[in-house]
């Protein structure tokens, strides 16, 4: 088992806009959302935790290959990796993301 965590402040993607680290549909859910910030926040630091899970480090230019989806009940999961689970929260200063893969 592999875990990866990242943490990050909301403010840092206050003004981000919608960048090239999300796929079409998180974009899309990012725009959806009150607080768009809060949410880019915890998404990001979902593809962060998952890359540490995985001992990589950053592939910036797979970002928006990582992709977090949401299951009926709200929980956030990554749609690319059946093996890895995710939670994800946020305070109204912090997002922090955790990565849990089973090997």
């Amino acid at each position: 088992m592999n875990v990866g965590i990242d943490i990050a402040e909301i403010e840092r993607f206050a003004n981000a806009g919608i960048h090239r680290a999300f796929s079409k549909d998180e974009m899309e859910y990012i725009k959806s959302r009150p607080n768009m910030a809060e949410t880019m926040a915890g998404l990001f630091c979902a593809k962060e935790a998952y890359f540490k899970a995985l001992g990589t480090g950053i592939l910036k230019s797979k970002l928006p290959a990582v992709e977090i989806a949401y299951d009926k009940n709200g929980r956030p999961f990554y749609r690319n990796d059946p093996n890895a689970v995710l939670s994800i929260s946020h305070t109204k200063t912090t997002a922090v993301a955790v990565c849990i893969m089973n090997f």
